[in-house]
Parts: structure tokens; sequence; C-alpha cells
């Protein structure tokens, strides 16, 4: 039997969850009306002196070796009279670096973008309407790249949060491993027999943006939502109350959780955590640390009249570029087609992202792998029977997302209470968007 210090805490490696202060949109108004086209070229383009299609991407870890290898088979293959230059960015550093290449003339043919930053680019992206198309992907997720009807961005993917949990401790807390915990009551029921019978957690779950998404999505699920069409608040109610008291309870009165997520996270990889909320992009860290391992629907939220998960989806944009020439734009757009339909069931099989592309999804070789049937499969359920809902695309979206987590991961670490931070939280939100 495992044994845990739950006051321990030890180093955690970096998520890709944390805040990016570069406001793209303030450098947009910094450069007056003209905006990002208007001064486009100003600087020439850069990759015009190397062959190939430039490919900026933030996938790293797992994912970023799947993608490495894709593009390498590309490469190596006579089918294709081009070549993909991929250079991989920091998730930290991409949008800062794809914004001012952007700005200053010298973008890349092709870059990854989350559907949601979406709004703060959506000027300076060529669209890919009648060469593309939104028919080859799923429709909910295609619609992410859409902005007044044309087809801005194409889908890689959509990767949607689920519950892991740890079958080795059930069994220990004396739980049946193959009944998932995936209503409320299951796991509430779950939780506490693994705190009642073990020395473990029972739960851990998100820090920075994806601590704010896991409020969207629990607000959700009980009918709400985080912010209108029109950027307003919309969590200072009843049931968003409800949901910010539900993450302070698993903390402070059910003792679920660590205060410190770093030691949630340690305590995870070394198999001393029950259940952990997650992304598609974990497998590949459950494979690693060895235990055995379920994956379920994350519909924890008591009093859910609609239970949903909520995913993010990586896109292919190609930004505008006055020194790209017809053949590399004609390049670009087979670049995003294949990493986008013929690679795209090799990026759920291995990756472990739910593929966007119909025909991948449908394909012998995802659908026989040990992905599907690990975890693809109940992301995919979600998504088909309409329990799926992705962030809004909206202006400075970094920045109201911050002012939400911010106060839920002070909340987290035992600094306010419950009301303080739907107080802080519309408020920084409303600034945002000069709403007051």
């Amino acid at each position: 039997m495992r044994n845990t210090n739950k006051g321990e805490t030890m180093s955690r490696p970096p998520d890709g969850g944390s805040s990016r202060t570069v406001s793209r949109r303030r450098v947009l108004q910094a450069t007056g009306a003209a905006g990002l086209t208007g001064i486009a070229g100003c600087t020439g383009y850069v990759g015009s002196s190397r062959d190939g299609v430039e490919y900026w991407t933030l996938f790293g870890g797992g994912d970023g070796a799947v993608m490495e290898t894709m593009v390498d088979e590309i490469n190596a293959s006579d089918e294709y009279d081009f070549r993909i230059n991929r250079q991989r960015v920091p998730w930290d550093e991409h949008y800062g670096r794809l914004y001012t290449s952007m700005v200053g003339g010298n973008p890349p043919d092709v870059a990854v973008m989350h559907s949601r930053m979406m709004r703060d680019y959506e000027d300076s992206i060529v669209p890919v309407t009648d060469e593309i198309g939104t028919d080859p992907y799923l429709e909910e997720v295609a619609q992410g790249g859409v902005v007044d009807g044309e087809q801005l961005a194409v889908p890689m993917d959509t990767h949607p949060f689920g519950l892991y949990y740890n079958k080795e401790i059930f069994e220990e807390a004396g739980l049946d491993p193959e009944e998932p915990p995936n209503t409320a009551e299951r796991f509430y029921e779950c939780a506490n027999a693994i705190v009642e019978n073990t020395d473990y957690y029972a739960f851990d779950y998100f820090e920075g943006e994806f601590h704010a998404e896991t409020m969207r999505m629990l607000l959700h699920s009980r009918g709400g939502q985080l912010i209108t069409e029109d950027y307003e608040p919309a969590f200072d109610t009843d049931d968003g109350h409800d949901v910010v008291q539900e993450m302070h309870d698993w903390v402070y009165e059910h003792e679920w959780a660590p205060v410190d997520p770093t030691a949630g996270w340690d305590a995870w990889n070394r198999g001393e955590v029950g259940m952990k909320l997650e992304g598609t992009w974990h497998i590949s860290v459950v494979r690693e640390a060895g235990f055995e391992f379920g994956l379920t629907e994350p519909f924890i939220m008591p009093e859910s009249t609609s239970p949903v998960t909520v995913g993010d989806s990586h896109m292919l944009i190609i930004p505008e570029s006055q020194d790209r020439d017809r053949e590399r734009l004609e390049d670009a757009i087979e670049t995003v087609r294949l990493l986008t339909q013929e690679f795209n069931d090799r990026w759920g099989s291995d990756a472990g992202h739910l593929p966007a592309s119909r025909t991948a999804l449908e394909s012998d070789a995802l659908r026989e792998s040990d992905t599907w049937d690990k975890t693809l499969e109940t992301f995919y359920g979600m998504v088909q029977n309409d329990q799926f809902i992705r962030p809004p695309a909206t202006p400075n979206v970094e920045q109201y997302i911050e002012e939400i987590y911010q106060p839920l991961d002070d909340m987290r670490a035992g600094n306010v209470e419950p009301p303080e931070v739907i107080e802080t939280a519309e408020r920084g939100v409303r600034q945002t968007f000069n709403r007051g």
C-alpha cells in the first residue's frame, strides 16, 4: 500500500495552462486602425529564404512527438512535392510570437491556433472556404473556425475534459473499478469511499485557465453560462454561487483535494489520487504513470440539468502575407488538408486528441486502437450526444479568463471565500470588456 504526505509539495512540470501576459488586443490598438493587414509585408517574409512551408506548432511532450513524426513522414514521401519546415514554439510564447510575426509582416505559412483565439486574428487570416470547407469535419468542431460564413481555420481535433480515475485505488477503497464515477452521485460515493478507506487524495483538478473552464463546464451543466454573447459576466447567479461553493468544498469541506495543486499533480503521477479532471492529451501522462486507469464523463456537479464537458480545438490557420506567392499558398493549403484529414486518425490514436475528420473517426486504424477503447470512445460519445460545449471566441479572451481563474486559484489557496470570488471575477470581466 502506498502512503502519502498530504502536505507535501513537489515541483510540477508546466502543463501549458499558465497565464500569458502579452495582450494582442492592446498591441493591435497601438498599431492604429490599419491593424495587422495595414502593415503586413513591411519587413518582408523571413520564411521566403527557406524552401517549403513554414509551420509553427505549440505541441510538446507526447503530442509534440506525434506531430513531428507526421511531418517527417510527409517530408520523406515521394507523393508530395514540397517540404514542411516545422518549428515548435513553447506554449507560453506561441501567441505572442505569432502575433508579433503577423504585425511585422513575416508570419509563418501555417500555424496552430485554438478556436477561442479567433477574434483577435480574424482580420488577418486567409479564408479556405472553397479550398477545404467544413464538410469533412464534425460540424460542431468545424464551426469554431467559421467567422461570418467564411472558414478561417480548419480543425485538427477537439480536446474535451474527462474524469480519469485510478482503478487500483478504487479496488483498495472497496469500489468496483468497472462502475465509473460518471454522475454526481457516483462521484460523491467514490470520493468519500477513497477518503474513508485509503490514505489517498480522492480528487485533483486544474489550476490556471482550465480552472476557469472547469467553472464554465459546471455552470453550463446547471443551465448557466460564464459570459453572455455581449461579453457580460453571467455567473453572479444562484447557480454560479453554487458552482464556486462546490469547487471550494472539494478542498475545504470534503477534503477530497489538496490545497496545493502541485501536490495534487505529483501525487496523481505517483498513483496516489483517486480521480483527476483532465483533457484528451492526458492519456500519455497516465500511460507513463503506470497504474490501471479508466476514463469517464466529468458529470460531477450536483443538481445538473444538462451535464456537459467543455473543450477547445486545435485549428490550423494560414496567416495573410503579401510576400507569399500562389505556389507557396497552395502548398500551405495542402499541408492543412493533410494534417487535418489524411493523418488525422493518427493524431487521435497516437496523440490522444479526438480527431475532427469524419473519415478519421470512422477509420479502422482509430477504432481498433487502444486509445479509442481507453478514452476516445467516451469523448466521442459526449460530442455525439450534444454533451459538449466549446469556449466562445471573444476579444480579449486571455484577459477575461485570467480575471476568473485568478480568484479561483486564490480560493483554492485559502485566501478568499466563494462570494469574494464571484465579486472579484465579475468586476474583472466587466473591466476587460469596458462594462464598468
